[in-house]
């Protein structure tokens, strides 16, 4: 019994053994593959696959006209370029005796006046004109009417009138007064005077001509130089909105503008340019000819002479 037990153990062992030798010398088909592929040539392609890369989103810009639905009030920035006369710059108005309106004058003003000092030294003090200055005048005349704006020592005055055909009205007169010593004038030369300037000089133009039942209208400032030979001052006058001789209602009438004005005026002084220039060519080419004419016609009988 003991050999044959150790005759099972030898053929056992040689079972094992030629089962390693078996697994060393014949390559299983999963290892010739991977060998194939270690020394073969042929590669194979290799495959890219791009990923998305992560973008940060920024927010997109709210167009400005976009509607934007929410339950509270958005409030509006638009502004006009239009600035309304009755709401933004004083308006001074002169009745006739039955209340209605006979002079209307919507402006912004400052008076500039010019003095000297007890030291010798030139001053320009700026005086606005209150919005509550009082107003007074005389519309009784049908061609002429007046209006006064009066406040602590100053008093301006308008004058107004109208063309010889009744067809326009224009500023005849602004005038100035006021008392030297009012607070404005520190250390005034000559103080305690009543002081009167005025645009009243001979020969001086109308101010603002306007057809009849117009309004005149300049929103560009406009300065009026004001004197009496010595002193100086100026009146600028801004936004102004001004119309005398009304008899339909109290309200501004359609408007005239300052731009039209200037136009027309350009006009006006062209035309007599181009007069003068046309004149001034007829009058040469005449004295040309006729110096040309006298040349040869002496020339010829001197020849005729001759013979």
């Amino acid at each position: 019994m003991a050999h044959r037990g150790e005759h099972y153990k030898a053929i056992f062992l040689l079972w094992c053994v030629s089962g390693i030798a078996f697994s060393i010398t014949v390559p299983s088909p999963i290892s010739r593959q991977v060998d194939e592929q270690r020394y073969t040539t042929r590669r194979t392609p290799k495959v890219y696959v791009e990923m998305p890369t992560p973008r940060t989103r920024l927010p997109l810009p709210v167009p400005l006209n976009s509607e934007l639905k929410t339950t509270t009030s958005v409030p509006s920035t638009t502004s006009t370029t239009h600035r309304s006369f009755s709401t933004e710059k004083p308006l001074y108005r002169l009745d006739r005796s039955n209340g209605q309106a006979c002079i209307l004058l919507q402006v912004d003003a400052i008076i500039s006046v010019k003095y000297r000092t007890k030291l010798g030294e030139d001053e320009n003090v700026d005086i606005y004109v209150p919005d509550d200055a009082t107003v007074t005048g005389n519309c009784d005349n049908e061609n002429t009417v007046t209006m006064s704006l009066k406040w602590n020592a100053f008093v301006l005055s308008w004058s107004f009138a109208k063309t010889p055909g009744g067809e326009r009205w224009y500023v005849e007169k602004i005038e100035l007064t006021y008392n030297s010593s009012d607070k404005h004038f520190e250390h005034i030369d000559q103080p305690n005077k009543t002081i009167r300037l005025s645009t009243g000089q001979k020969h001086s133009p109308m101010l603002f001509p306007t057809p009849v039942g117009k309004s005149y209208a300049c929103s560009e400032e406009t300065e009026i130089p004001l004197t009496d030979g010595k002193n100086r001052a100026s009146v600028l006058l801004r936004d102004m909105k001004l119309q005398p001789f009304k008899f339909k209602n109290n309200e501004f009438a359609a408007e005239f503008s300052c731009t039209s004005l200037s136009a027309r005026a350009n006009r006006d002084e062209t035309a007599p340019v181009a007069v003068g220039s046309t004149l001034a060519a007829a009058v040469l080419l005449t004295i040309t000819g006729y110096a040309a004419y006298r040349y040869f016609k002496v020339k010829k009988v001197k020849y005729d002479t001759m013979e």
